[in-house]
């Protein structure tokens, strides 16, 4: 299929369909490169790796869309190729949705580690805080109302501590989540548009 033609000035005319393939190529080679390169090297079963590299293909998800977009508007006069992308697009849609899932449940897993570390750090100051006896320290002043309020200082912290961990794990999966869903839904939109019978 030519991509250029010669007007009548004798200059060449070039196709708007032919430049948006090459960009939407582009994009999409560009974006499989990225997640690629991100995914190396793999390690399935850690909670922090997957969450990472969801949050970078959430990030980078709009170039992927764009690019879809693209190249099924690029090629929309071969109907073969279009419907071939529109149903790549519809399978990546499902793909982005459905690991939403996985997004809330390793928050969930992430936010349990940070709690549990946070409370087996305060334990062990809290046990260093009971053992501590007053004159028998290298602090001479320290007494027992002094001892009281260092335990309720390491309890208020730690209580502070789990709830920012929780907040920003809660934060970080909603914008994750937020991404997936709202590109999952606009790749299965594309995928349907190109899979539909053009009519005439």
């Amino acid at each position: 299929m030519a991509t250029t033609s010669i007007s009548n000035n004798g200059a060449p005319s070039y196709s708007g369909r032919a430049l948006c393939r090459i960009v939407g190529v582009a994009c999409l080679a560009g974006f499989i490169v990225d997640m690629l390169i991100l995914a190396l090297p793999p390690s399935l079963g850690s909670a922090e790796w997957r969450t990472g590299f969801l949050q970078q293909m959430s990030d980078r998800s709009i170039i992927l869309l764009f690019g879809a977009a693209l190249t099924i508007y690029g090629g929309f006069e071969n109907r073969a190729w279009r419907k071939q992308l529109g149903t790549v697009c519809l399978v990546l849609g499902v793909v982005f949705l459905l690991s939403c899932v996985l997004v809330v449940r390793d928050g969930l897993t992430l936010n349990d580690i940070a709690t549990r570390n946070i409370n087996t750090q305060a334990a062990q100051i809290q046990s260093q805080i009971q053992n501590a006896k007053p004159g028998q320290s290298n602090v001479p002043d320290l007494t027992p109302d002094k001892l009281a309020q260092a335990s309720k200082i390491v309890t208020d912290r730690a209580g502070s501590l789990k709830e920012n961990a929780k907040t920003g794990i809660l934060k970080s999966a909603m914008g994750i989540v937020g991404n997936l869903v709202v590109v999952g839904l606009a790749l299965i939109s594309l995928g349907r548009y190109g899979m539909r019978s053009r009519k005439s």
